[in-house]
């Protein structure tokens, strides 16, 4: 672990990280950006954006924080990744909780990202295989940091060997069939956490969100008597060759790992457009007199032709500018293809006076929403939801009525469309969960399936 020095101009505990995880890379730069201490490792690379979650105001004192991975391989999607510290004062714990993790994990993220020549440290403990994970194969590096609790250390590391070893977690996931291939080139992270005693705790997260189906592979550890042995593997999976033809089988099993994180409103199986199909394809169908590219007649004939989907699902009919309707987004928008290349648009018009092209091929469009899902993404649809009607309804009940009320005075929400029902966007009802406000009020959304 590197000693560590701080500028005393910025003391703020959040900085105080920053600067000590920049110090375990080199060529790294701690800095503010929109008042988020983040740190750079360079041009093309990713950043780390830093957040104290909780700090203990008295002894033991321990830190709790959580950073975010974003740009470089790992493209835009956010990596979220926990750790802690414990110390003898609270600026200590601040140190000791970057310092985890920056030495345990920094070398594996370096590694994975292809870029283990900026690794600072000595001898630094990570470990680089290939692992094949829902037929696409990947280049694996992964590092682990273990603590004890009312036992010696010394028994956690023997237990560690009793289990498999320094990836022992790691290979368990990742040879169950409850991790799905990406379809994009970029790095993704998996982090395995698990305290195992009388009353074991395990976590699993893939990229950004927790991933309960695969975290059953990890509840099957036994409890142990005595203490708990807390072991925590974080790995970054890079692909080494593009991801298999979709089969209508696979799609399926991936679709229902991504069910399984319904509980969470951010995850693409938790909001009300992936209730309406709940994640489940439609039969192969061909719709009539529409003339289709390639790719487009294939997976309708082959995959199916309705069912999960971006939005509130495949619905496959034509448009009124001679392009082809291929799914609602929620609040009025849609994503259309053109009648002249084939490409996918978003179509915001009813929201903010949009029209973006958002993918070059229907096929395109739909992996990217799949892998997106994959990685808990958050709403695959983006647009200024700011200035749709769902969310002026709320804001204007905020001003009115004030925020702790909204529960209570937003009881119906109805967005209007002559021609069918329609529903809100994932960025409105999140906006709308955050303040505890009920899905139930959209009145005007389409059923979920049954």
């Amino acid at each position: 672990m590197k000693e560590n020095s701080f500028n005393q101009d910025t003391p703020a505990f959040d900085a105080v990280l920053a600067q000590t995880i920049a110090r375990h890379f080199q060529g790294a730069v701690a800095e503010a950006i929109d008042g988020v201490q983040t740190v750079r490792l360079g041009n093309g690379l990713p950043v780390i954006e830093c957040f104290i979650d909780t700090i203990q105001d008295h002894e033991p004192y321990g830190a709790f924080l959580f950073l975010q991975i974003t740009s470089g391989a790992f493209g835009d999607t956010q990596t979220l990744v926990t750790a802690s510290g414990y110390g003898s004062s609270q600026l200590a714990s601040v140190v000791t909780a970057g310092c985890n993790w920056a030495c345990a994990f920094g070398p594996a993220l370096l590694a994975g990202i292809g870029r283990p020549d900026l690794i600072s440290s000595q001898d630094p403990e990570f470990e680089q295989f290939e692992a094949t994970v829902g037929g696409r194969r990947y280049r694996v590096s992964a590092g682990h940091l273990d603590r004890s609790m009312n036992m010696p250390i010394e028994e956690v590391t023997a237990y560690r060997q009793q289990l498999g070893g320094p990836r022992a977690l790691t290979n368990r996931v990742l040879s169950s069939p409850l991790i799905p291939a990406t379809r994009t080139g970029e790095a993704v992270a998996l982090g395995c956490y698990v305290s195992i005693g009388p009353e074991p705790i395990t976590e699993l997260k893939l990229a950004g969100a927790d991933w309960p189906a695969g975290r059953s592979v990890l509840d099957a550890i036994p409890p142990e008597d005595g203490g708990y042995r807390m072991l925590r593997e974080w790995a970054v999976l890079t692909p080494l060759e593009p991801a298999p033809a979709l089969t209508r089988d696979d799609l399926q099993h991936t679709l229902n790992l991504i069910r399984a994180t319904s509980d969470n409103p951010r995850s693409e199986a938790g909001w009300l457009g992936s209730r309406h199909h709940s994640m489940r394809l439609g039969p192969p169908s061909l719709p009539q007199g529409l003339s289709l590219p390639e790719d487009m007649r294939w997976f309708l004939g082959t995959i199916a032709g309705s069912g999960a989907g971006p939005g509130y699902g495949l619905d496959i009919y034509p448009a009124d500018d001679g392009g082809i309707h291929l799914a609602d987004a929620g609040c009025g928008a849609e994503w259309r293809m053109s009648p002249y290349d084939g490409s996918v648009w978003l179509d915001s018009r009813a929201c903010d006076d949009g029209f973006v092209r958002v993918a070059p091929s229907f096929l395109s469009w739909y992996e990217a929403w799949l892998d997106h899902a994959i990685r808990g993404g958050g709403p695959f649809a983006q647009w200024s939801y700011q200035v749709d009607a769902a969310y002026k309804m709320l804001k204007q009940s905020a001003g009115e009525h004030g925020v702790e009320r909204l529960p209570k005075t937003v009881t119906r929400v109805r967005i209007h469309d002559p021609a069918k029902d329609v529903g809100p966007c994932h960025s409105c009802q999140l906006v709308y969960d955050w303040f505890g406000v009920p899905e139930s009020v959209f009145v005007t959304a389409p059923s979920p399936a049954t």
